[in-house]
């Protein structure tokens, strides 16, 4: 039995297919750009692809949440910043009312006033962002307060949902973004009595002082809504450091995306000229190859057994 006719020729076969291989894997290369698509085709260094496109990913979905938080950071310190100028016009409101020349009828208009005043504020807490309450903390779903001018702070709290949302910056550190409408509007004591600094207290007040003609209850009221628009001042300060701490976060989310980017193309992508130059040079040997083959010598089978009867 005949195992092989011309085993240079069988060899010549096998290192053209392989070298037929190459230059279909360069020419991949150069068409995908990519120049590892799968672990065999540089095992050294898939591990580090695989961690750059972890680190993509989290750099990724870290800017896409604070971008989402941003925008209702955003809208919650612009809410409080309402609210602030609110308490400008109740604190006037408060002098105006304290004045020895109005008459009964007119502190009871400017009553009207304090409780739209109030009213205002109310809403401010609960202005919502994407169909979710902005200052419920924890019970998005649900309004904080509602309006109850039969309380000493002319409010109910519905709800004392406290704000444990965290956002995490792209080096895994977290903080917090959102303050809730008691913190804001309805500051209490430990033992859960008004603070001194309570906003809605200090605008109720001042509606019911106006409302019986107390000329001295305005006096009071307008020292109350002054502590109470100082202390919402510093809340809403509060607003002002999570604006930069986003806008921070982002910058480096981004410069990281970038930087891994880079990594990531040096390591997994194709360099073009090399595999350029790499395509021609297998082109070339395949050529030569096929051209050193052509001129070689053959024996027929008739040849060979004709060899063999003669020996």
């Amino acid at each position: 039995m005949l195992q092989s006719i011309d085993p240079a020729r069988n060899q010549f076969l096998n290192d053209l297919a392989t070298l037929q291989n190459r230059m279909t894997a360069t020419q991949a290369q150069l068409t995908s750009g990519i120049r590892i698509s799968k672990p065999s085709d540089d095992p050294a260094a898939v591990g580090d692809v695989l961690q750059l496109q972890s680190d993509i990913g989290m750099a990724t979905q870290v800017t896409t949440n604070l971008n989402s938080v941003q925008s209702a950071v955003n809208t919650a310190s612009g809410v409080v910043q309402d609210a602030v100028s609110l308490l400008d016009q109740a604190r006037s409101l408060a002098a105006e009312g304290a004045s020895t020349t109005l008459t009964s009828s007119q502190r009871t208009a400017m009553a009207a006033q304090a409780e739209q005043i109030l009213n205002t504020l109310v809403t401010d807490s609960r202005a919502t962002f994407d169909g979710q309450y902005l200052f419920s903390g924890d019970k998005p779903s649900q309004p904080a307060y509602q309006v109850d001018l039969s309380n000493s702070n002319g409010v109910d709290r519905l709800i004392t949902a406290p704000a444990t949302t965290l956002i995490q910056d792209s080096s895994g550190v977290t903080f917090a973004v959102a303050k809730t409408a008691q913190d804001l509007f309805d500051h209490r004591n430990s033992d859960d009595s008004l603070a001194s600094d309570n906003v809605f207290a200090a605008v109720n007040s001042l509606r019911v002082a106006l409302a019986n003609n107390d000329q001295a209850g305005a006096t009071t009221a307008a020292a109350s809504i002054q502590k109470a628009q100082d202390y919402l001042n510093q809340q809403g300060a509060f607003y002002g450091a999570v604006q930069n701490r986003i806008t921070n976060a982002l910058d480096v989310a981004q410069k990281f995306q970038l930087q891994s980017q880079t990594a990531l193309s040096n390591e997994r992508d194709t360099d073009v000229a090399a595999a350029a130059t790499d395509l021609t040079q297998e082109q070339l040997s395949e050529q030569a190859a096929m051209q050193a083959e052509a001129s070689m010598p053959r024996n027929s089978l008739f040849d060979v057994l004709t060899t063999t009867q003669s020996a």
